[in-house]
C-alpha cells in the first residue's frame, strides 16, 4: 500500500468509529455467530468464514440457523450432497452451489487428515505451518484462511474477498488492477499486526451497513415506482 492508501484507510476507519458507539470494545466475538456451529473454535471459524465468503453477515447467520435446524452436526453436513447442502443454505445464499461443494470438500479433506473435524491441533503449530496446512486444502478460500488465522488464532492476517475488495477499491484503498491475492497482501503489510483485528472488524461492519443502506434505497425506489404507477 502507498502512504496515500494507508491515509485513506485510516480516515475510513476513523469515520466508521465515529458511527459506532462500541468501537472501543472491538473483539473477535463481534464477527462470529452467537450460536456456535460446532464445539471446536477453529472449525467453527472456518465453517462460518466459508459461509461469509463473498456473501454477507445476514446470509451467513441465516445459513447457520438453517444448518442447526436441518442437520445434527458437521458430520451430517460433511456427507450431504452438494445439492442437498445448497438447498439447506437457501436459494438467496450467493454462490450456493459452489459454496456447498467447497464446504463439503473442505470438511471431507479435514476428516481424511485428522479422522475428526476438530482443528484444535493447529493451535500447537506455527503460523507458517498453519498457513501451509490450510492452503493445501482444496476449495478453502484465502478469505477463510485469513479469518481463521486472525480471529481463531489471533495472528496477523487480513481477510479479503471480492465483496470487501470492491468497496475498498471504490475508496482507492487497494489497487483495482491488482489481483485479490495482491490486494490482500498489500493490506496485510500496510496494517500493523496490533491494528489488524480492529481494522478488519470495522470494515466488515461498514460493508454490512453499506449493504443495509443499499437495500433500504432499493426498497424506497420500488415503493416510489409503485406509487407513481397506481
Amino acid at each position: 500500500m502507498t502512504p496515500e492508501m494507508i491515509d485513506k484507510l485510516n480516515a475510513l476507519i476513523t469515520k466508521i468509529e465515529k458511527t459506532r458507539d462500541d468501537s472501543a470494545g472491538v473483539s473477535a466475538a463481534e464477527l462470529i455467530p452467537q450460536r456456535p456451529i460446532c464445539e471446536d473454535s477453529l472449525t467453527n471459524e472456518l465453517v462460518f468464514s466459508m459461509l461469509l465468503w463473498e456473501s454477507s453477515f445476514d446470509h451467513a447467520l441465516k445459513a447457520v440457523e438453517r444448518i442447526h435446524e436441518e442437520l445434527v452436526d458437521l458430520n451430517e453436513l460433511r456427507v450431504c450432497t452438494p445439492d442437498e447442502l445448497a438447498s439447506i443454505l437457501g436459494v438467496r445464499m450467493p454462490r450456493s452451489s459452489e459454496r456447498a461443494s467447497r464446504l463439503i470438500r473442505v470438511l471431507n479433506e479435514i476428516y481424511s487428515r485428522e479422522n475428526t473435524l476438530f482443528l484444535q491441533s493447529l493451535s500447537e503449530k506455527t503460523k507458517r505451518e498453519v498457513q501451509d496446512y490450510l492452503e493445501s486444502i482444496d476449495g478453502l478460500p484465502s478469505f477463510a484462511i485469513s479469518r481463521v488465522i486472525l480471529l481463531a488464532l489471533n495472528w496477523h492476517a487480513f481477510p479479503l474477498d471480492e465483496r470487501l475488495a470492491k468497496l475498498l477499491a471504490a475508496k482507492d484503498i487497494v489497487t483495482q488492477s491488482s489481483s485479490l491475492g495482491q490486494q490482500g497482501a498489500e493490506l496485510e503489510r500496510g496494517v500493523r499486526a496490533s491494528d489488524a483485528l480492529r481494522t478488519y472488524t470495522h470494515i466488515e461492519h461498514w460493508a454490512h451497513s453499506q449493504r443495509s443502506t443499499s437495500r433500504a434505497r432499493n426498497s424506497t425506489g420500488r415503493k416510489s415506482t409503485k406509487g407513481a404507477s397506481s
